[in-house]
């Protein structure tokens, strides 16, 4: 029950007050495809209307058809997130699946070639977030395949690790060469805005300037690392375990990618 309040806030549909429990927006920014919007209702009345003339409950029907819809999802599967390595894929497909009441998989970067034959047989929508918009764009340059970028936002444990931060400290985000000079300074202005409240100061470097990361912590130049997720799973465990070094933990942004909801026909 937790975890559906918090996902509902996250949604912008609740607002969580300690002491005083649950409240519901009463004015919600909601955006609305007018046009899908009036064909929908409209498409629904058709087909209550013939439920109706061969004798059927109209409710009892769309109970059914939720369930024929479903298994047709499943058995050609069209609905697919792609990240930097399969667990975070996986992971905040997981989360879009909930937000918006379908069936997403995951999928790496480095297997999206799996996508090349899905696609010959069914249109597919493939989303990704801003950060690598650019290079899955560059892997699924054909026909059938509609890319939607996501947002995504800060997790509560991030905010907890960067709130544990003194004012004035030094955080450097580190990148690989591609992603430092892909989108070094779109990362940079991210954590700048995200955090600007907590006056710190953050920096992007690329990995090949930093000769040792424990000596780069010790040398005071420097309070904490937050290593991108391409070079996570590449850190020796010591390293890992360092109570200053992490990486970016963020989450699917419901409210923010609703434009990206719309674009691909979920209603919800």
């Amino acid at each position: 029950m937790r975890r559906a309040y918090l996902e509902l806030e996250a949604y912008g549909l609740l607002k969580l007050k300690h002491g005083k429990g649950v409240i519901v927006h009463d004015d919600l920014p909601h955006l609305t495809n007018k046009v899908l919007a009036h064909r929908s209702q409209k498409l629904c009345q058709e087909v209550l209307s013939k439920v109706k003339a061969i004798g059927l409950v109209g409710s009892s029907f769309a109970r059914m058809l939720y369930h024929v819809a479903l298994a047709d999802e499943r058995s050609r599967q069209q609905f697919f997130y792609v990240d930097i390595t399969g667990p975070l894929a996986q992971e905040r497909a997981a989360q879009i699946s909930r937000a918006w009441q379908i069936t997403i998989v995951g999928l790496a970067i480095k297997d999206i070639g799996v996508l090349e034959q899905i696609r010959r047989e069914t249109p597919l929508k493939v989303f990704t977030n801003f950060y690598r918009y650019g290079e899955v764009a560059k892997l699924l340059s054909y026909p059938n395949v509609d890319l939607i970028p996501v947002a995504l936002k800060f997790s509560k444990e991030m905010e907890a690790e960067i709130d544990r931060l003194r004012e004035g400290s030094i955080v450097e985000i580190v990148l690989d060469e591609r992603d430092f000079s892909s989108y070094g300074g779109l990362i940079l202005e991210n954590y700048q805005h995200a955090f600007a409240s907590k006056k710190l100061f953050f920096r992007v470097r690329a990995m090949t300037t930093i000769a040792d990361l424990k000596n780069r912590l010790r040398s005071g130049n420097c309070h904490m690392l937050i290593i991108s997720n391409r070079l996570w799973d590449q850190l020796p465990e010591d390293v890992k375990r360092l109570r200053m070094v992490t990486y970016p933990k963020m989450e699917f942004d419901a409210r923010a990618s609703e434009p990206a909801r719309l674009r691909a026909g979920i209603i919800l």
